[in-house]
């Protein structure tokens, strides 16, 4: 069962707007100054019917404060864009963490995720079931016949967790600013796909909380990895 990201009631108002427009709509919504909600907390996390998102309790004790400049918090550029599930070079156990910390993907393993695979991770996966039935790609769902699509977006990573919230009780969350790199989570992103790295020396951060017990439970209490921050070319359905 997936872990639940906890967020401010702003955050999950923004994201609730969001969530039920298609792509072209969620692209423009900056488009008229009025109703631009770009500046709002949630803008740039992921769409919310893939998480398992939840207001943070009133009253929650926050075990744990992780900020933008951390050295426990990253965003590997060889984690970044499209992940299948036989990539060469993944952290262990990957594939487990990152789904009990991010639900499922946003789009299909049927369609061009294959061509928007992280450059470190790249291999050839095999498209012969979807030339065979082209219908497996119009019907925008995953499809067991190919890999599976692991992670597609900008990944954080976040180490070393376990000793640091020995004292701590389930019921504490440790609190994490994740900078927004507006060079990267744009249209036209060209170095999405490079190995330039995330800029966490930002005017914009997201803030998201994990609660101790979720993190105790997780594949890995020390590696966590969330598939979690919105980027306007997953979106727009560009390579899609």
């Amino acid at each position: 069962m997936p872990a639940t990201i906890y967020v401010s009631q702003a955050s999950l108002d923004t994201m609730a707007l969001i969530a039920p427009l298609d792509y072209y709509d969620r692209c423009t919504l900056s488009d008229v100054p009025e109703t631009d909600p770009s500046g709002r907390p949630g803008y740039y996390l992921k769409h919310l019917d893939h998480l398992d998102v939840s207001v943070l309790p009133e009253g929650a004790l926050i075990a744990l404060h992780l900020d933008a400049g951390d050295s426990a918090v990253s965003f590997p550029a060889d984690l970044r864009g499209c992940i299948f599930e036989h990539a060469p070079s993944l952290p262990p156990n990957y594939h487990a963490i990152i789904s009990y910390w991010s639900g499922t993907t946003f789009h299909s393993n049927a369609g061009g995720a294959a061509y928007y695979q992280c450059p470190a991770q790249t291999y050839m996966v095999s498209l012969a079931p979807l030339h065979a039935n082209p219908d497996l790609i119009s019907s925008c769902n995953s499809t067991p016949l190919i890999d599976a699509l692991v992670s597609e977006g900008i990944v954080v990573s976040i180490v070393g967790l376990h000793s640091k919230l020995a004292n701590a009780s389930d019921d504490d969350f440790v609190s994490i600013m994740l900078p927004i790199d507006s060079d990267l989570v744009c249209l036209d992103n060209g170095g999405f796909l490079t190995s330039q790295p995330y800029r966490i020396e930002t005017a914009r951060a997201e803030h998201i909380f994990l609660k101790v017990g979720d993190i105790r439970q997780s594949p890995n209490p020390d590696a966590i990895y969330i598939d979690i921050l919105r980027f306007e070319e997953l979106d727009y359905g560009m390579y899609y």
